[in-house]
Formats: C-alpha cells, structure tokens, sequence
C-alpha cells in the first residue's frame, strides 16, 4: 500500500461512518427551512407580529439578532432572525462539536483509534484527514440546507437571490468548522470526549453571548470583533452577504487550533 492509500483512507472511513448522521441532520435542516418557509405567508404583511418584537427591550431583541437589526418585512431578514440568530448556529454547533469529539477522543475511548494508528500514517495526519472529513461533513448538510433554501423560497413566494443563500449557508458552515475545530483540538489534546465537547459548547456560548450582550453593554462592544459570532452574522448574511475577509479570519483560527492540537496529539503517550 501507497503512503497515500492509508492517508486517504482515514479520511473515507469517517466519511463512512458518519453518513447515516449526515442524512438525518440534512433533513432536519431542510425541514427547519421548510417549516419557516411555509409560515412565511402569514408573516409577511403581520405588522403586529413586527409591532411586537419592535417593542421588546434591546437586550432580548440582542439575543434573536447578530446584528441587532430586527426587520421581519423581508425574507431575508425573516429568516436573518429565525434562522440566523439562533437556531441554525446553534445547531450546526451541535452537529460539528459532535463530530470534533468524536474524531480522535472518541475513537480512542473506544479502542478504534490503535487500529487507524497501526497502519503507517503519522498521528498528525491522523487528525488533519479527520479534520478534513468534518469540513465535508459540515460543507454537505449546508449544502441540502441551501438547496432547500432555495426551493422553498421560490415554493413560497420568499425569491431569495443565490447569493443570499450561499452566504447564509457558507456563513453557518464556516461557524460549524469552528467550534468542530475546538472539539478536535481539546479532545486531541486531552483524550476526553466529554472535555472535548464542554469546552467547544462554551466556546461556542461565549461566542454567541459576546456579540449579543456586546450590542447593549459597552464594556463587552470592543470584545465583539473576537466573536466568531459577530465576524460571520452581525452582517446578516442573508440580507448583507458574507463577509469573506472576515471568514477567512475564523477558518484561519480554525486550522491554527486544530494544528496546535496535532502538536499536543504527537508528544501524547497512549499506552
């Protein structure tokens, strides 16, 4: 067997692995995109359901919005709050953490992890295919969702552009990277998939909790441009487009956690 052949194959067996639960959390996105799509009609033209959150104190509306903007006359911003502002972030961190647990921490509480070291691949390479694999794992499901996004906006009336749909969903892929990042990086470090997964969880929370109390507290609005948060939605993806500099910034951080993680991964003794 090729050096590339045990490479590779690190990186099509999580694949493998992981393609019942790629199936389920791509329908569930698609079904949460065509759930708010479908409620869309009876939104659009509801000034008092707009009345309503206009009123609400800025510290709640904080916490539905990246940006702070609430504008529920437009799909784009419709969905910039139900989607954007908290559920679909929040559950492509699921997602992704899940998978960053799992990759090394996960597979060495199991046993499986000294079978894949056994073949002659280094333990750095090891971790970047199982990186690799989450990227794609994340980059699949946020594709069906931006399918679906795009068939149910023209389904219900919503003509969201392609433009809009890709940053949406580039902007929740990228989001995803990261914290899966941090899982892989604490569990490669630590050998725990449950350290693994609190601390990406938090990484995670503190992230979304910086950019929305960032927007009402002045002492945490100068912390806002460190939130992963704030550098992929406080532009509202959907309405404003993805800021690529910016998410080049948090895909850079990802791949820097994930080699210090590889550094830590090498010098561990696991017998």
């Amino acid at each position: 067997m090729t050096a590339a052949g045990p490479r590779a194959e690190v990186a099509r067996q999580a694949l493998r692995g992981g393609r019942r639960s790629l199936i389920t959390w791509s329908i569930a996105f698609v079904a949460i995109v065509a759930l708010y799509a479908a409620i869309w009609p009876s939104v659009r033209g509801n000034t008092s359901w707009r009345d309503l959150f206009s009123t609400l104190p800025e510290a709640y509306r904080a916490l539905f919005t990246a940006g702070g903007q609430i504008d529920l006359s437009t799909p784009a911003g419709y969905l910039g709050v139900e989607l954007l502002g908290f559920l679909g972030p929040a559950l492509i961190a699921v997602y992704a953490i899940t998978l960053g647990a799992a990759a090394i921490a996960g597979e060495e509480t199991s046993g499986r992890l000294e079978i894949t070291l056994s073949a002659p691949v280094a333990r750095w390479r090891v971790l970047a295919e199982r990186f690799a694999a989450l990227i794609a794992d994340v980059a699949a499901v946020m594709i069906a969702m931006g399918l679906g996004l795009w068939i149910f906006s023209m389904a219900f009336g919503m003509d969201l552009g392609v433009r809009a749909i890709v940053s949406a969903a580039a902007a929740l892929a990228v989001f995803g990277v990261f914290v899966g990042a941090v899982a892989i990086a604490i569990g490669a470090a630590s050998g725990s998939a449950p350290l693994a997964r609190g601390i990406a969880a938090l990484v995670a929370v503190a992230s979304y909790l910086i950019n929305a109390l960032g927007q009402v507290t002045t002492a945490l609005r100068g912390a806002r441009p460190a939130s992963p948060f704030y550098l992929l939605f406080g532009n509202q993806p959907l309405a404003g487009g993805l800021r690529i500099g910016m998410a080049l910034v948090v895909l850079a951080v990802s791949v820097a956690l994930v080699a210090a993680g590889a550094a830590a991964f090498s010098r561990r003794d696991l017998h």
